[in-house]
């Protein structure tokens, strides 16, 4: 699964961002002050969405390439980049036939906090549990609203020791350069120990002139054999349309070293309407035990929509 709980504790406590990578990353090159490193996830899964009359088919989720660099300036001070390409899209054959653009940002770095400027997720993107492989309702508001990345993002970490927070802020850049695809900020707070992990998040957002406010919480347990985490968040807007509430429960079990069930339960609750949707899900997860980067998994799915048929996927996972 991605990581269980809130996307917190960002890349362990923000110290992979300045290493330029995760402990996953395999580095390329590496001399003089100057590293270069490149990780990859490869995962393709058959799959059937829940809903009404889908169809099985092929997906590819994700085809990821991310290509990290970094130069040593001093004893404290690091300037990194990274740019990162998709394959998902062109995979799929839907007419486009390059890769993706995902991510392409230059930073800097002094002891434990970090600056960047360019295209990434944003602070928000940290919120949140990830149990499921694929949602069967939205993640959280924030996945809601779709506000989580930026390509003229400015995105600030700093790790206080058991506490990180993330800022950002996408800038409106409507030029000759860029159309403007609205403007945003907001601020993630992150926090581990005894095996709990916390997190809180609050974006405002100015877009097509309708103002938003979004926030969240979510909590989470990991013990050596089992793990549950739930969280909570809503968006409120000027345009009572877009106004939602959303919570989730995950919990998993470890039933041997080298395999885990998990399920998940959400309730989506739109102002507007006064509809309120249920959705659950249920998976298990077996990683090779020679290699931990590769896995194989099978998950079902259904809501209480009308006429909706249980989805279900198996797919498998290569990591480095």
């Amino acid at each position: 699964m991605k990581k269980m709980f809130s996307k917190a504790v960002v890349a362990t406590l923000v110290a992979g961002l300045f290493a330029v990578s995760s402990v996953q990353a395999a580095t390329v090159y590496k001399k003089d002050g100057f590293t270069y490193k490149i990780k990859g996830d490869l995962q393709i899964q058959l799959r059937q969405d829940p809903g009404v009359d889908q169809d099985m088919d092929v997906e590819y989720d994700d085809l990821e390439i991310k290509n990290s660099v970094s130069y040593d300036l001093d004893d404290n001070m690091t300037a990194f980049g990274q740019l990162d390409f998709g394959f998902k899209d062109a995979a799929d054959d839907d007419g486009q036939d390059n890769p993706e653009l995902e991510e392409a940002y230059i930073g800097f770095g002094f002891d434990k906090f970090s600056v960047l400027v360019g295209k990434t997720d944003s602070a928000a993107d940290e919120f949140g549990i990830q149990g499921a492989y694929e949602h069967p309702l939205d993640e959280d508001a924030f996945d809601y609203t779709g506000y989580t990345d930026g390509d003229d993002l400015i995105k600030a970490e700093a790790d206080f020791g058991a506490v990180t927070v993330v800022v950002a802020h996408e800038i409106e850049a409507e030029s000759e350069k860029s159309d403007g695809n609205g403007e945003f900020t907001d601020i993630f707070v992150g926090t581990e120990f005894s095996g709990i992990e916390l997190g809180l998040a609050y974006q405002t957002a100015e877009v097509s002139d309708v103002e938003f406010d979004t926030y969240g919480v979510s909590i989470g347990y990991s013990a050596d054999m089992f793990s549950v985490a739930a969280d909570y968040s809503e968006v409120d807007s000027d345009d009572d349309a877009d106004d939602m509430t959303e919570w989730n429960l995950f919990a998993s079990v470890k039933v041997a070293d080298t395999t885990t069930l998990g399920a998940g339960y959400a309730v989506q609750d739109f102002d507007l309407s006064d509809e309120e949707i249920k959705g659950w899900y249920a998976n298990v997860t077996y990683k090779f035990p020679s290699q931990k980067n590769v896995k194989v998994f099978a998950e079902i799915a259904d809501t209480d929509e009308d006429d909706s048929d249980m989805g279900y996927l198996v797919g498998a996972q290569i990591k480095f």
